[in-house]
């Protein structure tokens, strides 16, 4: 479970980083972030309908997603606002937790955002 002083739970922050924040993606993820408050990390998680209708699918993946991103916390620099997406193109049946470990910290490598 990714601690609660870690989540980006605020509607407004939320759609500030989605709409204005910097994209990086790879075949299974999609990474945005952008610059929030000095020394402050903040991150979301986010599966659409259209990656799939059934809501446990969903939800397994967001618990994949937060369970990949609890390691590297240490890791990943301050002052940042994060959401990860899952492509909705990827199909769900080849989706696995190791697999979304290694693309997420693919793309946090990618932005530059790893210690």
């Amino acid at each position: 479970m990714l601690t609660a002083r870690f989540r980006l739970k605020n509607k407004k922050n939320f759609s500030k980083a989605f709409r204005q924040g910097k994209t990086v993606s790879n075949e299974a993820l999609i990474m945005k972030y952008d610059e929030a408050g000095a020394g402050e990390l903040k991150i979301g998680f986010s599966v659409g309908l259209k990656y799939s209708k059934k809501s446990s699918e969903r939800n397994r993946v967001k618990r994949w997603m937060r369970e990949a991103v609890r390691p590297l916390l240490g890791k990943i620099k301050r002052g940042y606002q994060i959401i990860f997406l899952v492509n909705s193109k990827f199909p769900y049946k080849q989706m696995s937790y190791s697999l979304i470990k290694e693309k997420l910290e693919d793309l946090l490598t990618r932005a530059k955002l790893l210690k």
